[in-house]
C-alpha cells in the first residue's frame, strides 16, 4: 500500500512539474505579452505598436482576421481595397477593405501584413468602456504552434 501511495505522489508531483514547464516564468524573457482582461466586456486586451503608434486590440481567437480601425491607419475606408462580407458566422460585421501595416506584439513584428480595415470601431469602444483599435484574429494566431492564455499571470504567450 505505502508504494502505491509513493508512486501516485510521484506521478502527480512529475506531472505537476512538466505542465508547469509550459507555463511562463517570471523574470523570463519568454515569459509571453502581458494582457488586462476588460471588467466591463470579459475580453483579453492587449497593448501593441501599428505603423509605430501605439495601439490597443482585442485578443480574438474566434475573429478569422485581423482588423484595424481606418483612424489608427488613418486611411479612408473608400481608398481601401475592399474586402467581400463574410458568408456566414456572427460576430463583428462591416464594411471593410484590405490595408497593409507594420504590426508589433510584444517582441513579435510583421511588416507589411495585410490586414482588414473597418471605420467603426467606436461601438466596441462604447462598449468596453476604453479606446480600442482592432482586432487581432485568428489569421495571426494561427501563426504559432501554440497560443497560451495564463491568466493567473496576464500573459499571452505564443510559441
Amino acid at each position: 500500500m505505502k508504494h502505491g501511495f509513493f508512486f501516485v505522489l510521484t506521478w502527480l508531483a512529475a506531472t505537476a512539474v512538466g505542465w508547469a514547464q509550459g507555463l511562463p516564468r517570471e523574470g523570463d524573457p519568454q515569459s509571453g505579452i502581458p494582457f488586462e482582461v476588460n471588467r466591463n466586456f470579459g475580453s483579453i486586451l492587449i497593448r501593441a505598436q501599428v505603423n509605430g503608434k501605439p495601439a490597443t486590440l482585442v485578443v480574438d481567437t474566434g475573429s478569422s482576421h485581423t482588423i484595424l480601425s481606418s483612424e489608427l491607419l488613418q486611411v479612408r475606408p473608400l481608398a481601401l481595397e475592399h474586402a467581400d462580407a463574410p458568408a456566414k458566422g456572427s460576430g463583428y460585421v462591416g464594411s471593410a477593405g484590405w490595408a497593409k501595416a507594420t504590426v508589433e506584439v510584444g517582441t513579435i513584428t510583421w511588416q507589411d501584413r495585410r490586414v482588414l480595415v473597418m471605420s467603426d470601431f467606436q461601438e466596441i469602444s462604447n462598449s468596453m468602456k476604453r479606446r480600442i483599435d482592432g482586432i487581432l484574429g485568428e489569421d495571426v494566431l494561427k501563426e504559432f504552434d501554440s497560443v497560451v492564455i495564463d491568466f493567473k499571470h496576464h500573459r499571452l504567450v505564443l510559441r
